[in-house]
């Protein structure tokens, strides 16, 4: 079983999903891990060290690493507010993320980062925007890039793989934009809040998204008359939003898997009518096309009730909490092995 996990983005609400990952590695890496792993924003941050939990000489370390940032950090370990005059010269954003870029190095070490390119380690991406092209870009530490002198291409290195996961964790407006190939680059979220679509496309049999917000979109009660509390109040509504799309397109796509499958069964005597409806299907690659073998979608990973207004307020105390309910929500869900 080709199982992935996906994790969507939500700021500080990603300790609920450092609860599941605690819970799964707790109960089952003895059956196994995840050949799959990848998440926008928040999810990306737990990304990278998720995937080094499969090899054993480094899992105890990373998971240790993993809670601490989940139940250790406040808001000034994560972002630098900006002061009026700072505000005035540079007015792109209300936060500039060097906190947050030192805790992505001293995270993501050469040591984890090594293992994570090698052949043993499970493929794992992150999601960020280009504000440029408009265009979401997949980064993984097992991805090429092209020579700076236009020659061939080299494995990508570990800054530029770090500059994709900041990349994905800086909401635009509130923090500064990440720079990468001289373009200003945002929170993934944008174009994919959870990341589905990768995963499928990597021949993903089994797939356990992590969702950071309920069922149903909760009701605030800010009286928002500031301009915070709407700005991320709007945030909110457009990732919301972002999330069903992301959700129903991977549902479509399972449906597409599955049609596919049952046509081909039922026209296996008959190759050349076979031929025919395969020429059809290949006119809808994005629902037919590659290699895909997509069977469960997991259901039900997320709070039972909307965890914070807001998802950029680290506070230990209240995170410890958030993790210990992902943990107890996963312990619920995931009742057998997913390997």
């Amino acid at each position: 079983m080709k199982t992935a996990l996906v994790i969507s983005g939500g700021g500080a609400k990603g300790a609920f999903a450092a609860g599941v990952v605690k819970y799964i590695y707790e109960a089952y890496h003895d059956d196994g891990w995840f050949e799959i792993i990848g998440g926008t924003s928040t999810g990306a941050l737990i990304t990278p060290i998720a995937g080094v939990l499969k090899e054993p000489a480094l899992a105890e370390s990373a998971l240790e690493t993993l809670i601490n940032c989940y139940t250790t950090v406040h808001t000034k370990d994560i972002l630098d507010k900006r002061c009026i005059m700072s505000l005035i010269f540079k007015p792109d954003a209300l936060y500039g993320t060097k906190p947050l870029r030192k805790i992505i190095k001293n995270n993501l070490t050469p040591e984890r980062f090594a293992y994570l390119q090698s052949d043993d380690a499970p493929y794992c991406y992150v999601v960020y925007a280009d504000y440029k092209t408009g265009q979401a870009y997949v980064v993984s530490p097992k991805d090429r890039v092209p020579n700076e002198n236009g020659s061939g291409d080299r494995p990508i290195n570990i800054k530029e793989f770090r500059q994709a996961v900041l990349a994905s964790a800086s909401v635009p407006v509130i923090m500064e934009c990440t720079k990468i190939n001289n373009n200003v680059c945002y929170d993934g979220g944008v174009r994919e809040l959870l990341p589905l679509r990768q995963a499928i496309d990597n021949g993903a049999q089994k797939i356990l998204p992590v969702f950071l917000d309920p069922e149903t979109f909760g009701v605030s009660e800010s009286k928002f008359n500031r301009l915070d509390q709407t700005l991320f109040r709007t945030l909110d509504i457009l990732v919301n939003e972002t999330l069903l799309n992301d959700v129903e397109r991977a549902e479509l796509i399972n449906y597409a898997v599955d049609t596919k499958d049952k046509l081909k069964q039922e026209f296996s005597g008959d190759p050349s009518v076979w031929q025919k409806i395969e020429q059809v299907l290949n006119a809808y690659p994005d629902l037919f096309g590659g290699d895909r073998r997509l069977i469960d979608i997991v259901k039900g990973i997320r709070p039972d009730h909307q965890l914070t207004d807001d998802s950029l307020k680290f506070d230990p105390e209240q995170m410890t909490d958030w993790l210990n309910q992902g943990y107890s929500k996963a312990q619920s869900v995931i009742t057998s092995s997913p390997f």
